[in-house]
């Protein structure tokens, strides 16, 4: 009489079981894959004369990263560049939320505006860092303007394609039913829109950071961007590799964070 309901225990606790190990079975492959290239990279700095100089070596940048951990200078560095970079996060995105809200009503301006747009993000972004150190100067700012170009871009044109994806029965129906304009703004766009605005974001945060790095690489005497420039410039690829890994592990962890917002707001998403 028990036999079937622990048979029955047995096979739940085993698809339970296999669900769980695809996911384990995901990060071994990772540390693996990272660990083998971790393996060649220091065989090869080893083993080859003179290739140490060249690439560096894993024993060199843990070393590099082990006395900037201890580093209050290199600390302030890093706040440097993560205020740059959410301050022209938050400039751009806010300022293109802005301008859609405000062109989406009047199909018109949309369409004198969308060739402007093009224009502007098919400019090389490296091409425009240069322009913003001549107009603000060497600094923070020049570093949080030109991050906020990129923003605003990459925020403005993903919202905009997420509202042109709507599908215009659901506004006509709102119409119908006597919703004025703000419900309709609230209740239907805003809620189809979200899941296109936080993917926006998501990749918005990673440039962000890559940017302040680039514009303090370009022209910056602070920052993680300085330390690529030295890195550069004085031969030295333990300094050059441990910057880039630390900017790195900033944008992965700024990703992981704004993948947990967009599960909670995307949860209510309509369409």
């Amino acid at each position: 009489m028990t036999a079937a309901p622990l048979d029955g225990q047995r096979t739940a606790a085993a698809r339970i079981k296999r669900r769980a190990n695809p996911a384990v079975q995901v990060v071994t492959a990772q540390v693996l894959i990272w660990g083998a290239l971790i393996l060649v990279w220091h065989l090869t700095a080893v083993t080859v004369p003179g290739m140490a100089s060249l690439i560096g070596s894993p024993q060199l940048v843990v070393e590099r990263l082990g006395k900037w951990a201890a580093d209050p200078a290199f600390w302030s560095n890093a706040g440097t560049t993560v205020t740059s970079a959410l301050t022209g996060f938050v400039a751009g995105a806010a300022a293109a939320c802005l301008l859609v809200a405000i062109t989406w009503p009047f199909p018109l301006m949309r369409r004198f505006l969308a060739p402007f747009l093009i224009i502007a993000n098919a400019v090389p972004r490296v091409a425009l860092a240069p322009l913003f150190i001549l107009w603000f100067g060497i600094g923070t700012t020049s570093a949080a303007m030109f991050v906020t170009s990129i923003i605003f871009l990459i925020v403005y044109l993903n919202v905009f394609n997420g509202l042109s994806s709507i599908d215009t029965i659901y506004d006509q129906n709102a119409r119908v039913l006597g919703a004025g304009r703000m419900w309709r703004a609230t209740s239907v766009y805003v809620p189809a829109v979200m899941g296109w605005l936080m993917s926006s974001l998501r990749l918005a945060l990673i440039w962000a950071i890559l940017g302040a790095a680039l514009a303090e690489y370009l022209a910056g005497s602070r920052g993680l961007g300085s330390y690529l420039a030295r890195g550069n410039i004085l031969g030295q690829p333990d300094l050059l590799l441990g910057a880039a890994i630390v900017i790195a592990m900033l944008s992965l962890l700024a990703d992981r964070a704004l993948a947990i917002i967009e599960r909670r707001f995307t949860q209510w998403r309509l369409f």
